[in-house]
């Protein structure tokens, strides 16, 4: 018997409605939000940045700032159970409650990542793959700074659920020209700093913090690592240079001292230590360098500043000057100075604590 119009409505109903639930199903196993049906719930804080009035170092509101965040739970064999991407009232709260499976879990958050990243750490389904997704130096902004944050060994059950707070580091470290002093001899008199930027600095790293440097920015202060391409003479541009460039022309008369709250430059992880004390043909990679660019009676002189203990993520750097006689010329910038016309001292400390002066370069 040929069934009537009304029974054959029905069935493509009941067909539509089997293959809607098959397909929230199979989006339940995937890693993409909370489970269709959860044994548990997971309450995530963050941790790790102290609120702006805790810390009276310039730009920490910026560079504490979350403009997303990423979470990601991983089961005890390193893989994905749940991605969650976080609502506004999750960010400014630093809290989420995520509803999945009971287990021991490791979650893993992420913070300022631009879209582009963020669909390749969402495409990831391994715990170790996420931790090695590789990114530039340029997918950071001064006011948006990838940062991560591991917690290991949650554990969630059926009756209490789990609780863990995940501390948040940046993925970079912190350079800021804090002052220069001008002890010039007299007849010298007022200076200029034109620009100050950073040289040697290392253009890529993974999120686990580990990989090894491929890409060097600002090599040898010179542009495309070509003797007398001086960066920023002429059309010679930083590599990043909104991280790595601060153009300032400010005039510092003699045995005057000039602050400069706002000079702040963002680097990877550099370990090398040792300088490099001139042009080479064949670039070798070397300590992440300072270079403070000064115009004296008309004649451009250029310092650098090696940060010879190496660069580390989230530890700020704040370097004084004092110009005590004529730095390098344009022809060799990258010269070693003469320690009795630069004074340099390099303040290090944690760029997440309250805590004063660590070390000193």
């Amino acid at each position: 018997m040929k069934p009537s119009k009304t029974q054959t409505m029905n069935r493509i109903i009941l067909i539509l409605s089997l293959a809607a639930s098959l397909t929230a199903a199979a989006c339940s196993k995937t890693p993409a939000g909370d489970y269709l049906f959860p044994d548990s719930q997971l309450t995530v804080t963050l941790g790790g940045l102290p609120d702006a009035a805790t810390k009276a170092t310039p730009g920490t509101a910026a560079e504490n700032a979350l403009s997303n965040l990423h979470l990601f739970v991983f089961d005890e064999s390193g893989m994905l159970d749940i991605s969650h991407r976080c609502e506004a009232s999750e960010l400014n709260a630093r809290k989420a409650v995520l509803r999945l499976k009971t287990g021991t879990k490791t979650v893993c958050a992420l913070a300022n990542l631009n879209e582009a990243l963020a669909a390749r750490a969402h495409a990831v389904f391994r715990l170790a793959d996420l931790q090695d997704l590789g990114y530039s130096l340029g997918d950071n902004a001064a006011g948006a700074l990838v940062m991560r944050g591991l917690s290991s060994g949650v554990s969630v059950t059926a009756a209490a659920g789990g609780s863990t707070t995940v501390d948040l580091v940046r993925g970079v470290g912190r350079v800021a020209l804090a002052s220069v002093t001008n002890k010039l001899p007299a007849p010298y008199g007022s200076v200029t700093v034109l620009r100050a930027f950073l040289c040697n600095v290392a253009g890529n790293q993974n999120i686990r913090g580990d990989a090894v440097t491929t890409d060097w920015l600002n090599r040898e202060a010179t542009s495309g690592h070509v003797a007398g391409h001086v960066i920023g003479t002429g059309s010679y541009g930083a590599d990043c240079p909104a991280l790595t460039f601060a153009p300032l022309g400010t005039a510092v008369a003699l045995n005057e001292t000039k602050n400069f709250t706002d000079t702040r430059f963002y680097a990877f992880p550099n370990a090398l230590t040792s300088p490099n004390n001139g042009f080479h043909d064949s670039f070798t990679p070397t300590a992440t360098v300072l270079m403070v660019v000064v115009q004296i009676k008309g004649q451009r002189y250029y310092y650098p500043i090696p940060l010879s203990g190496g660069v580390a993520e989230n530890t700020e750097y704040l370097v004084h000057l004092t110009l005590a006689g004529l730095g390098n010329t344009e022809d060799k910038p990258f010269a070693k100075i003469d320690k009795g016309n630069l004074t340099a001292v390099v303040r290090v400390r944690d760029w997440t604590s309250t805590n004063a002066i660590v070390e000193t370069i």
